[in-house]
């Protein structure tokens, strides 16, 4: 589903708010027919799972001082128990996954340009194989070229993961065009179309 708007009318509060880093003041957010806003504790543990995010700034959304194997098998080994060898190996996996060399992976994000950075940020969201991914605005800050090749790379994701669906929130147009087989339009705070 892509979710376009102009500038300030919500859509990254919707993103946001269905992954549950903001709260909403009102209303129920239903997923697979249950109000995520009431889980604590251990189903909210395992919805966060299931429900990933890509924020637009993969530099600010990235640990300046871990590097891209700490980040990434420190997620597997929390979230899937995995013992750290098989985390390693699953790193090297996923890097490849988004067009990285394993070889990275000992390198910070400070070492890598932005659309490397936002395809670690991509690796770190799939790692769990979520059912739902948000991508807020994901590819507005990168030069047009790579964001074809990010826009391309999720699109194989999505062809490679088919439980997997994605919001992509987006102001281009022809990006949502691109990647998405439904749209809506928010318009102050409400969808409207």
């Amino acid at each position: 589903l892509g979710l376009v708007g102009e500038s300030g009318c919500g859509k990254t509060t919707i993103g946001r708010a269905l992954v549950r880093l903001n709260e909403p003041t009102a209303g129920k957010i239903i997923y697979n027919g249950q109000n995520i806003l009431e889980l604590k504790g251990d189903e909210l543990r395992d919805l966060r799972r299931k429900l990933q995010i890509v924020f637009q700034d993969p530099y600010s959304s990235l640990n300046p001082r871990q590097t891209v194997r700490r980040m990434l098998s420190e997620v597997l080994t929390v979230q899937m128990g995995m013992d750290q060898k098989q985390a390693l190996e699953r790193t090297g996996e996923l890097l490849a996954q988004v067009g990285l060399s394993p070889a990275y992976a000992p390198r910070y994000p400070h070492e890598f340009s932005g659309g490397q950075r936002q395809r670690v940020a991509i690796a770190r969201a799939i790692a769990l194989q979520p059912e739902f991914l948000v991508c807020d605005e994901a590819v507005s800050a990168l030069d047009v070229s790579i964001q074809s090749q990010i826009i391309n790379l999720l699109m194989d994701l999505k062809e490679r993961y088919t439980d997997m669906t994605y919001l992509f929130i987006s102001h281009a147009l022809n990006v949502v065009e691109h990647i998405s087989d439904r749209v809506a339009v928010m318009y102050l705070g409400r969808v409207v179309e």
